[in-house]
């Protein structure tokens, strides 16, 4: 991607991750490392909160940026995960996390039953 594009991210932007941390733009800009990081982390809050409310969350709600920004700003800070360190937040994220990917393989895991029994379930 060129650097002279402007990519939207939901559901927040870069600008609003560099204000709540206190970072200026211009040099998130110019550091290539963090601007990856609050790249990825801006997605991966976008994906936290589909799996929390629902993957059609309201992206526009302060109420889903705000927590997006407590995830983003968290996990920037402790994002060693160094285990003596690491905030109560960021552990009620990860088991969050741990919590909503083994419901959604257990969701998966019965679809592909329920479709495989209902090949063979013709009376």
């Amino acid at each position: 991607m060129a650097e002279t594009e402007t990519t939207t991210y939901v559901p927040v932007s870069i600008e609003e991750v560099c204000d709540f941390k206190g970072f200026l733009v211009e040099e998130v800009e110019q550091d290539a490392v963090v601007k990856r990081n609050i790249i990825r982390l801006i997605k991966f809050s976008n994906l936290y909160l589909q799996g929390a409310i629902g993957k059609n969350y309201p992206t526009d709600d302060e109420r889903a940026k705000q927590i997006a920004l407590l995830v983003i700003s968290d996990l920037y800070d402790y994002r060693e995960l160094d285990s003596k360190n690491i905030s109560n937040t960021t552990r009620k994220i990860l088991n969050d996390l741990e919590w909503q990917l083994k419901v959604e393989l257990r969701n998966k895991s019965s679809e592909s039953e329920d479709e495989e029994n209902g090949d063979e379930q013709t009376d």
